[in-house]
């Protein structure tokens, strides 16, 4: 009797699990039968939900092409606000302070968040029409959405406060790229319909720091001491950039020493070849003591010299922005 009634209780689970499993994923065929979410999406999702129709020949691309059409949503408004012209050249403006590479990485920082929150989108409905012709929504809940975007605006809002809690002007110029992204972040909550409520250091605050910093310049004296003068020659272009004023002689607040080696081999692939570089560079306050450092190396390969090197400057110009304050030049 027992096991009679274990048997019925299995079968009816299975229904239901059977049931559930339909229900999230509704099909509906033929003109007649067409879901409401076909000729009024926003009414269908309401406020709680963001949503894309997608059409394909099958399931598979309709679902695919949802999520495309979902996704535009995020990136197309969200690249707006974070695309930084000259993005291949350093500048510098009243209004910030940006160095090359740091487009790319503000708009990788925006896509990695639309991709991780688009994780979460479900494409369950579909209908199919008489002439074969696929059609799928996808559907995303802002709530879910807004729980990814905000441990990551909170991370962002401690990383700039601190950075300027610390009064070093090696820290500024991360703590404007980390507005860019707090930016990028907020743009996000704004296409969910979410409150900004992100708080801490304004841009304001930061760009009231960085004027105090620019009316007390501080002064590098950069010595070359390599075999590839691109390289000191970038160093130079770079600390203008941030704020800095590069002096050739006379006082200075900080001496900063360029060596490097430069190396060219020939491959045993006809028409490739192998460029070295190392690059050791060290800062020296204005009694001679050794304040801090910084070391980059390369070994590329390719058909042109000048790509080749055009390429490792470019790396090298990236490092040194990301990894300039560990030169002590406060």
């Amino acid at each position: 009797m027992l096991n009679r009634l274990f048997l019925l209780l299995s079968i009816f689970a299975i229904g239901c699990s059977s049931t559930q499993k339909n229900s999230s994923n509704e099909l509906t065929q033929g003109r007649t039968n067409r879901p409401q979410w076909m000729s009024d999406t926003q009414a269908f999702c309401g406020s709680e939900k963001l949503c894309a129709i997608g059409e394909g020949t099958s399931f598979l691309r309709a679902e695919t092409q949802a999520r495309t059409n979902l996704a535009k949503v995020f990136k197309v408004s969200i690249d707006s606000t974070t695309t930084i012209e000259e993005s291949t050249s350093s500048l510098s403006t009243p209004d910030s302070l940006l160095s090359s590479g740091v487009n790319e990485e503000v708009e990788m920082f925006t896509r990695e968040t639309v991709d991780e929150v688009l994780e979460g989108v479900v494409t369950s409905k579909k209908h199919e029409e008489e002439d074969g012709s696929i059609f799928a929504l996808a559907e995303l809940d802002k709530r879910v959405a807004a729980k990814v975007v905000r441990p990551r605006l909170k991370a962002i809002d401690d990383e700039i406060e601190l950075a300027y809690e610390s009064n070093r002007r090696s820290l500024l110029p991360r703590a404007l790229e980390l507005d860019l992204h707090r930016d990028g972040l907020k743009t996000f909550l704004a296409i969910l319909g979410v409150a900004d409520f992100s708080g801490g250091i304004t841009r304001k605050e930061l760009l009231e720091k960085k004027a105090q910093y620019d009316a007390a310049p501080i002064k590098v004296l950069v010595t070359d001491e390599g075999q590839w003068e691109a390289i000191a020659s970038t160093v130079k272009g770079e600390l203008t950039t941030l704020g800095y004023k590069i002096v050739s002689k006379g006082a200075h607040d900080f001496k900063l020493v360029v060596s490097n080696t430069a190396r060219r081999e020939y491959l045993n692939i006809k028409g490739f070849e192998r460029y070295n570089v190392n690059v050791n560079l060290r800062s020296l306050d204005s009694n001679g003591n050794v304040v801090g450092g910084l070391a980059f190396e390369e070994a590329a390969n390719g058909r042109s010299l000048a790509q080749i090197r055009s390429n490792i400057l470019l790396n090298f110009k990236t490092n040194f922005y990301n990894n300039f304050s560990g030169l002590f030049l406060d």
